[in-house]
């Protein structure tokens, strides 16, 4: 009897521990396989800054970080765009590694590990299943969105973090728990330092709780004013500081219904099919599921009511940001898995049919292809994980790569590249002075030593800049041999990363001041 006992418990414990132990080598395996992009490059160099300065300042004796002009600081050049958090997190590992592509990505990676820990803590806490604990981190361990945006220098793993706080946070005030005013106004104030548009998603969350716990009386209303009132008095004093009124006049500006359809269709295809969340509507299903999760308390069926309305509003929310970006919806994917496997599990009676559908879920797209067959659109059959694995695996080379490659080989410290682009990857991995042309000019009377008729690291292709005809005579043309590789190759979303180099090459432009131009200035 207690032999067997003991083997109940250490199975479970086994199958946590060797998952876990694969995620974090599909996290941290390769992690600086591609150089940072933009995005990363921002707060790379913003964090390296923080190593210097103590704080995110904009100016470091060499460069200006400059996103959007003077909105993205204070008098002081200090950053006040967007919160510090992420800048501070890297900077850290810049102490303890050097300023490096893996340090920049670690502690990220290393929070998104640390979310599947917690997602699989939440799970058992509410349900007492290891089946559904374990599914619920399978499902978003091997997802290909949450891995490809966890190894990114930028918030999106903590956001992810939070979001697992959060609900649980609710789950226990659902249990008359007070404990989850605190732990839902402390994820609240993680999202906020981390992104505001996903905290702003999760507000419309505390509304529908109040109104499901309005029978409960006064203190159900007093739990949802607590939580906003912890989280309003961690969050005021950055919105002070950095007059954050001024950026919330572009929530809004871009709302287009039209977002909708192709954010379902992308969170159908990359974070988790819709049928299964569509699973509780199905009336006709019985509740006989297997084993724990046959049946459900009041407590939990309340709860999971929450969730369901908490995904309609959130998504509703993100509708009001700017842009498409599919890390808006990366902080619901957690919740979704857990649903997901719960609903699996409670709703398919043969157990070896339900693990069955899991293997599919994780190995390949084809519930998605199936379920979504008329809406296919340019999605085709996959298997991300396998396609992850390999990519992750092997070397990646691209435009950039080659360019900075030869900026190493031929350029000289505090020389200046004069680009139309922010190209922060540049001054991350250089000490050249990088002059964003479109917002500011290289010094008076001087020529930059080097000129990107098109960016080197940017994102969104452009047509190249053409070099006036008085500056010809100064400058000699330079032209590459790089990758033809995609713009965007390492933004974190499937439809646009790049796992293989190009075999492909094209040129490349360049101009570089002529050496008997002296001393760089006009004559």
């Amino acid at each position: 009897m207690n032999d067997s006992r003991t083997v109940g418990k250490l199975l479970p414990a086994l199958g946590y521990g060797l998952f876990l132990a694969f995620a974090f080598f599909l996290l941290f395996h390769h992690l600086d396989n591609h150089l940072l992009w933009g995005d990363e490059g921002e707060t790379a160099v913003l964090a390296r800054n923080v190593t210097k300065f103590g704080v995110p300042r904009t100016f470091d004796g060499t460069n200006y970080i400059l996103l959007h002009g003077q909105r993205d600081e204070n008098q002081d050049h200090i950053w006040t765009w967007s919160p510090w958090m992420q800048e501070y997190i890297a900077a850290s590992a810049f102490v303890i590694f050097g300023e490096t592509t893996w340090a920049a990505r670690a502690p990220f990676a290393l929070i998104g590990w640390c979310s599947l820990v917690a997602l699989a803590l939440v799970a058992y806490k509410i349900y007492r299943s290891h089946w559904v604990a374990l599914a619920s981190v399978v499902l978003l361990g091997t997802s290909e969105v949450f891995l490809l945006h966890a190894r990114q220098c930028r918030y999106y793993p903590i956001s992810v973090f939070a979001e697992i706080l959060f609900i649980y946070g609710i789950y226990q005030l659902f249990a008359r728990d007070w404990r989850g005013v605190w732990l839902a106004a402390f994820a609240l104030g993680l999202q906020f330092y981390s992104n505001y548009i996903v905290m702003v998603g999760n507000l419309p969350g505390l509304v529908v709780l109040a109104w499901m716990r309005r029978k409960q009386g006064k203190r159900a209303v007093l739990d949802v004013a607590m939580i906003a009132g912890l989280w309003l008095a961690a969050a005021l004093p950055w919105m002070i500081y950095a007059h954050q009124w001024g950026q919330g006049k572009a929530v809004g500006e871009e709302l287009h219904l039209g977002k909708a359809w192709p954010y379902l269709l992308e969170f159908h295809f990359h974070f988790l099919p819709l049928c299964f969340l569509l699973l509780p509507f199905l009336k006709h299903l019985p509740k006989t599921g297997t084993g724990q999760t046959a049946g459900t308390d009041p407590l939990t069926a309340g709860w999971e009511r929450w969730l369901l309305w908490l995904l309609a509003s959130y998504f509703a929310a993100i509708l009001l940001a700017p842009g498409f970006y599919l890390r808006y919806l990366l902080p619901i994917l957690p919740l979704t898995c857990l649903l997901a496997a719960t609903w699996i599990f409670r709703y398919v009676q043969r157990r070896t049919m339900v693990v069955l559908l899991i293997v599919i879920q994780v190995m390949s797209n084809v519930v998605s292809m199936v379920t979504a067959y008329p809406f296919r659109g340019t999605h085709r059959f996959r298997v991300p994980l396998v396609d992850y694995a390999r990519g992750t695996a092997r070397p990646y080379a691209d435009q950039f790569s080659d360019v900075l490659a030869f900026f190493k080989q031929q350029a000289q410290p505090g020389e200046i590249v004069l680009s139309f682009d922010p190209e922060f990857p540049v001054e991350f991995y250089t000490s050249l002075a990088v002059i964003d042309g479109v917002l500011m000019a290289p010094p008076k009377g001087h020529m930059p030593r080097w000129i990107l008729p098109s960016s080197a690291s940017g994102v969104v292709a452009q047509a190249p800049v053409v070099l006036p005809d008085f500056l010809r005579p100064y400058y000699e043309p330079v032209t590459l041999r790089v990758h033809d590789s995609v713009r965007g190759d390492s933004i974190p979303e499937p439809d646009v990363y790049q796992y293989q180099s190009a075999s492909n090459f094209v040129p490349f432009l360049i101009y570089r001041l002529n050496t008997g131009t002296n001393g760089y200035r006009i004559q």
